[in-house]
């Protein structure tokens, strides 16, 4: 009996990727691929490429973009689409994920002349109402993991071939991906996998189904030399093209087996995406027990996981909240660019919507703060041109979803976000009119990896034949990412108050460390509006150690000046305990500058250059961060002050190990304070962005 086989390969580059990084991809992956795959004529394809990565083709890589419309126009090849720009199709607008989907089907059509019918979930993340939108756009079959079928209840030998599903009476294939097919390709020597394809035969099985990362082929960790140098691709082509002329397998593309393979009956899908995904997005901890859970159930693990799962992708906007807020505020833009029609704009929204940012893995995306740039650069873009005529106006809203008003200015200029509910701290600083959200800093925070770093030694080791997977991969941590795994307990945005202990040093501002003694910093403050000022209070208290609450009013009162652009901030301490308390008190910002963006500019304190790359302390009265194009930010004082001062650092995994990003800068002002009883400290402070 010949099994037929469905080969599909998934090319994409986050929008914000490095050109050098998207070349080199290019050239020792993408290319070689195509470029052996053309030596071999019968061995046909399905394949997407994100639009992103089609458009980088046609406009850096000539060659690549010339042989696949060959190989399209050949029939080698049958193009898949997606959403243009790789959203997760599940969590963005109805209009918009049509939009993204036309988009790319018509791109597709005008420059290889082929209507695609297949589409490729982004992330396999799967949700039922999708089914409607898909079919109607003309899309007859999407895939999925064949694990979206085993916590449903189906055995892993119904899952060799396809099924149904429907919505609303629209019907739509679901071709399951063998998670066993993605693991062995192309890590396993060839003669292996025949065996499992045989086995696959013995079994039953109507359809052979394969659908994963082009990046294997030449990117991931050891595959360059594995499967181009050592000639794995190669191999596997010719034996196919003996397991052919021996009727042992019939290649086939996803459209040409929707027509020659009769589907396997009728499915309904729950929410899901690939295993390791729904781990992911589960808070760290429940990671952990997760891990323990499977541990526990081995040797009966197989057996019993398809009924075990993690979270589902929109977890990650609970787990993080800077994640969270991307995503709301571009659900604001998208309804803004639905109201006021800017097709420019609209294109720069849609662009925004690229997944990659929105979440963490494996790989680094929301760590990556050039991909967050990219994405926000986007957003802000279209804000920016959405809201051209716009006076400034102060709204009140709930920005993020969490039930809890925030403050929204927004002008033709900028875009400011308070949040009273946790101390009443600047959530979000954006310039519009040279797209830049100067608050793109992502907190420290517990990730479940971090114990693979601290512990190596109590880590499984796998052993794989021919080259392991970068799921199985053992990394080795450096010195410098051990000191590295620091935690915040607050929130890392700006105009945070501090009174902490006169003792602490930079080294215990750096760890987050440094012995808070008031009750400001992440609690709920009051607001009201005086024209155009906004005054936050809050009736707070100091708790030196070993001592009772001792009250303290404070007051932070904000004009937005400059359109947005300049924020006039002024505190009133109003203390109000009969004891003495000397402590410091501190205004600490996080803060993304264009400096970190592009790697070019200097800070300046009074007029002198520090170094920023480490943590310093210094004092001063202006402190300017000086970005490549002249950008500037600008902290201002009424009178001298202490700072420290450092750079915002996470540890994160990646497909080739552990990586140390810099997030953001956190600069603190200070001063000593003594509190008398009935006495008024004022500190007031300029910001200014231009």
């Amino acid at each position: 009996m010949k099994l037929p086989f469905v080969f599909g390969v998934h090319n994409h580059q986050p929008l914000g990727n490095f050109d050098s990084v998207i070349r080199r991809l290019t050239e020792e992956s993408y290319y070689p691929f195509l470029k052996i795959l053309a030596k071999y004529p019968f061995f046909c394809i399905s394949l997407h490429v994100s639009g992103i990565l089609l458009k980088w083709w046609e406009d850096n890589h000539p060659t690549t973009f010339e042989l696949l419309g060959e190989l399209i126009s050949r029939g080698q090849i049958e193009p898949v689409v997606g959403g243009f720009f790789e959203p997760i199709l599940a969590v963005i607008p109805r209009e918009d994920r049509k939009e993204q989907i036309l988009r790319h089907k018509d791109y597709i059509k005008k420059q290889f002349g082929k209507t695609s019918i297949g589409l490729w979930l982004t992330e396999r993340v799967w949700d039922q109402p999708l089914v409607e939108d898909l079919a109607l756009l003309g899309i007859k079959y999407v895939v999925v993991d064949d694990r979206h079928f085993l916590v449903t209840g189906f055995e892993k030998n119904d899952l060799y071939g396809y099924y149904l599903t429907e919505a609303e009476g629209h019907k739509l294939a679901v071709f399951p991906i063998d998670e066993t097919l993605r693991y062995a390709i192309p890590f396993w020597p060839v003669e292996r996998l025949g065996l499992y394809l045989a086995d696959v035969v013995s079994r039953g099985g109507r359809l052979a189904v394969y659908f994963d990362d082009g990046e294997k082929f030449g990117v991931w960790p050891g595959t360059k030399k594995w499967v181009f140098e050592e000639g794995w691709l190669e191999t596997f082509l010719k034996t196919m093209g003996q397991w052919i002329e021996e009727e042992k397998i019939e290649l086939m593309t996803y459209a040409q087996a929707l027509e020659k393979v009769k589907p396997n009956g009728l499915a309904y899908l729950p929410t899901a995406s690939y295993s390791e995904m729904e781990e992911w997005a589960l808070p760290a901890k429940r990671i952990l027990e997760l891990e323990e859970l499977l541990k526990r159930l081995k040797p009966e693990k197989t057996r019993f996981s398809a009924f075990i799962r993690g979270g589902h992708w929109r977890n990650f906007f609970v787990k993080y909240p800077e994640s969270n807020h991307l995503h709301k505020r571009m659900l604001q833009v998208s309804e803004l660019s639905r109201r006021k029609i800017d097709p420019e704009a609209r294109l720069d929204l849609l662009a925004s919507q690229c997944n990659d940012a929105y979440w963490h893995g494996i790989f680094g995306g929301l760590y990556l703060p050039h991909l967050r740039q990219a994405v926000w650069q986007k957003l802000l873009s279209a804000e920016g041109k959405l809201r051209a005529k716009q006076k400034a106006k102060i709204d009140t809203c709930d920005v993020d979803y969490d039930g809890q008003e925030e403050i929204f200015f927004s002008s033709a200029k900028a875009v400011a976000i308070f949040k009273p509910s946790y101390g009443a701290q600047l959530i979000e600083w954006s310039r519009l009119c040279h797209p830049h959200n100067y608050t793109n800093v992502l907190t420290r925070r517990f990730e479940a990896y971090h114990e693979a770093i601290k512990y190596p030694e109590e880590q499984p080791v796998d052993f794989e034949e021919g080259v392991s997977s970068i799921h199985t991969l053992r990394k080795k941590p450096s010195e410098e990412v051990l000191k590295a795994l620091v935690y915040d307990w607050y929130e890392r945005h700006s105009l945070i108050e501090h009174f902490f202990d006169p003792n602490r040093r930079l080294s215990d501002f750096v760890r987050c460390d440094f012995a808070e003694w008031g009750d400001f910093a992440n609690q709920p403050f009051n607001c009201h509006k005086k024209g155009k000022e906004l005054i936050f209070f809050r009736d707070g208290g100091l708790y030196p150690p070993g001592s009772p609450r001792r009250p303290l009013l404070l007051r932070k009162k904000i004009k937005l000046e400059k359109s947005g652009l300049v924020l006039d901030v002024s505190y009133e301490l109003e203390y109000r305990a009969s004891q003495k308390t000397r402590c410091f008190f501190g205004v600490e910002l996080n803060i993304y500058p264009p400096l970190l963006a592009y790697g070019k500019g200097n800070i300046k304190v009074d007029g002198q250059t520090i170094d920023f790359t480490k943590p310093v302390s210094f004092s001063g009265k202006e402190l300017a961060i000086e970005g490549p194009k002249k950008e500037k930010f600008v902290l201002k004082l009424e009178e001298q002050a202490s700072f420290f001062m450092f750079p915002v650092k996470t540890v994160s995994q990646s497909e080739a190990g552990f990586d140390l990003t810099t997030q953001g800068l956190a600069i603190m002002p200070f001063w000593a304070v003594e509190f008398k009883e009935g006495s008024l400290f004022t500190k007031r402070l300029t910001l200014k962005i231009t």
